[in-house]
């Protein structure tokens, strides 16, 4: 993750305000070895790493009610290589009392390409059945943009390195976080989806040739894009058995696509 993604991730976790006691629909997981668990550790998941450093297409699902991890195959995403565990829940309570969740899994995408390169990753939420015998996932609920860092080269010759006060790489990040939405009483919880994007240096444009800008030293900071800076409420709805947002989101692939 590039440092602005980083900063980025920061800035929206702290405008996020914390949800009000009964209003934790997106469960934090917690870092246990290779695993990730609920608070409790009633519910391990881990995608397992391969000896070349990719995720393994399976998810590990262990809990106090198995002998024995249970091994999921995950479904392929297009234009997608590694797969990441989300390292999140969505939860919300069954007629019986009993909880329910959503996983996430991110598909990631990475290129390089001379003198620079780029992530990016889509969020997939899934219904995770749990109970004893029918441990899998069911049909994907959601599919939506998630992050994004590139760096694009801009510098080609020592003018260029003038003109630009020397910084040669133009960046693009993107970062969305999910939280609690109010109560719509649908069968899985509203959620609130924040996007943010940002550039630098401030003028760098990815559909232009930005090595033609000649630079000022004010130019040379990280500036939010207020068109893919934006919020959004997803509801779901059960005739068609995804979320959808409250309106449409602009169009931000400069930002998502590497």
């Amino acid at each position: 993750m590039g440092a602005g993604l980083m900063l980025m991730a920061l800035v929206l976790s702290a405008a996020v305000p914390a949800p009000a006691d009964g209003d934790g629909a997106v469960v934090a997981l917690v870092k246990d070895g290779d695993q990730h668990c609920v608070p409790d550790r009633s519910l391990c998941l881990e995608i397992p790493v391969t000896e070349d450093g990719a995720g393994a297409a399976e998810l590990r699902v262990t809990s106090p009610a198995s002998d024995a991890p249970t091994s999921i195959a995950l479904p392929g995403f297009d234009d997608a290589g590694a797969q990441e565990l989300w390292p999140n829940l969505i939860a919300a309570k069954g007629g019986d009392g009993a909880p329910r969740y959503l996983v996430g899994i991110l598909g990631r995408q990475n290129a390089m390409y001379s003198g620079g390169g780029g992530s990016a990753a889509r969020l997939h939420l899934f219904e995770l059945g749990s109970a004893p015998g029918s441990t899998g996932l069911g049909e994907e609920v959601l599919n939506i943009v998630w992050d994004g860092s590139l760096m694009i080269r801009a510098c080609f010759s020592e003018q260029d390195m003038k003109d630009r006060l020397e910084a040669c790489h133009d960046e693009y990040d993107f970062a969305a976080t999910l939280t609690a939405a109010p109560d719509d009483g649908g069968w899985w919880p509203a959620l609130t989806y924040r996007a943010a994007a940002t550039t630098f240096p401030r003028t760098a444009r990815r559909s232009e040739d930005n090595s033609a800008v000649r630079l000022k030293r004010a130019d040379l900071v990280r500036a939010p894009d207020p068109r893919c800076s934006y919020d959004r409420v997803l509801h779901y709805n059960p005739a068609t058995s995804r979320y959808e947002m409250d309106r449409p989101a602009p169009d931000c692939s400069d930002y998502t696509t590497p």
